[in-house]
């Protein structure tokens, strides 16, 4: 029987390392932040995989204080089903596939769990809990269902009715990056020791994988940003206006282009020198990102000139954002940046609208340009927009 017993034992070994390594595979096959948080939720929460019901991702943010909500798989209520889950189980999708399941579903994933998720934000001391601890202390935490509430005070995940719990910390090479938080909310199935020492040799790869697909993402965005004002650069701006038209064509939306410039910039660079000039172009591009929206793409076009891709915007709503630019860097250059930019500055604007003024990238552009030299031509710190020249 004891011969019996451990043969059983070494097959589930067996089958589990074998689990862990498609699992550490499969998390190496993309370099998209996105998609390895996709894949490592997947790889929990997935019959294929280790079949928890539910899985939250955390990561710790770029000033190290902070654990933020990512991602999540899993219902938001044990009656609910998960899209993920229905999707595999209808297509027999085995581990292979559960990328292409994420881009099927457009990435969008769990929606009602990832609103929630999204809204955690959690200080890193252990006062504030399991997630904090867990990063704190580098160690795995399994929590019972009388400790729930204390241990996850956060009210968005109060409000997912969590019980018995597991908090898995991910580590990067030199430090925790990120937390992962699982549960069985609708089979109620105890999350065992066993079970915590099979997480963590998969948080293992996971913690190293979120670092590689982190450090590839900052370089992609670097590579897109301009190295002085850090907004986009004319190459990815480009690439951001093709793809906000083709999304405004398809759900039959307004795309508004605003293209404004620093008026007499030759006349300041010459009187202050470069240096000054780059400054106050560092200026503008700051008090452009307090006006513009979360929703807003902002970037450098070239030279002293920027550019700002308003999606879902009128052409009424654009001059509105365009004219509240224009009074901020008029009254902001008048008194609390004297000590950075040492004349006046201002600023005129074109704007243009998809689809009423242009159907395309490069009428659009051509549009809020041509708006953009009326502007100057009217007598500079001015706004307009483009209006048709009907035969």
């Amino acid at each position: 029987m004891e011969e019996v017993r451990l043969q059983e034992e070494l097959k589930k070994t067996r089958q589990e390392l074998l689990l862990l390594y498609e699992i550490g595979n499969l998390i190496r096959t993309t370099l998209f932040l996105d998609e390895v948080i996709y894949l490592i939720l997947s790889a929990v929460t997935s019959h294929e995989g280790m079949g928890f019901n539910r899985a939250i991702l955390f990561m710790v943010d770029e000033t190290g204080t902070q654990l933020e909500g990512q991602m999540g798989i899993g219902p938001t209520h044990p009656e609910a089903s998960p899209i993920v889950w229905k999707m595999i189980a209808e297509n027999k999708i085995t581990l292979e596939g559960l990328l292409d399941v994420y881009h099927k579903a457009d990435k969008n994933i769990d929606k009602e769990l990832n609103e929630i998720i999204r809204q955690v934000k959690l200080p890193i001391e252990k006062e504030f809990g399991a997630l904090a601890k867990t990063v704190v202390y580098d160690t795995p935490l399994l929590i019972s269902n009388e400790d729930v509430n204390h241990e996850l005070a956060d009210m968005h995940l109060r409000s997912l009715g969590i019980s018995q719990c597991a908090c898995v910390p991910l580590r990067g090479k030199n430090r925790v990056i990120g937390v992962l938080l699982l549960d069985n909310i609708s089979t109620k199935k105890d999350i065992t020791a066993s079970d915590l020492r099979r997480l963590m040799m998969l948080a293992n790869h996971a913690g190293l994988a979120l670092e590689n697909a982190q450090s590839y993402n900052q370089v992609m965005i670097t590579s897109q940003q301009d190295s002085l004002t850090k907004l986009w650069n004319h190459g990815h701006f480009q690439k951001l206006l093709q793809e906000s038209i083709a999304e405004a064509r398809a759900a039959k939306k307004n795309l508004s282009l605003i293209v404004f410039d620093v008026d007499d910039f030759k006349s300041y660079n010459d009187n202050f020198g470069h240096q000054a000039g780059d400054k106050a172009l560092e200026f503008i591009s700051r008090v452009s990102k307090t006006v513009m929206r979360r929703v807003d793409y902002l970037a450098r076009y070239g030279g002293e000139e920027f550019a700002a891709v308003l999606p879902g915007t009128s052409k009424a709503e654009a001059l509105k954002l365009a004219e509240r630019l224009r009074e901020v860097v008029d009254k902001e250059t008048s008194s609390d940046w004297q000590s950075v930019v040492p004349r006046k500055v201002t600023v005129s604007a074109g704007v243009a609208t998809f689809p009423d003024d242009a159907d395309d990238k490069e009428k659009l552009i051509f549009c809020a340009d041509g708006a953009l030299y009326e502007a100057k031509h009217a007598g500079k710190n001015q706004i307009r927009g483009y209006n048709k020249i009907i035969p």
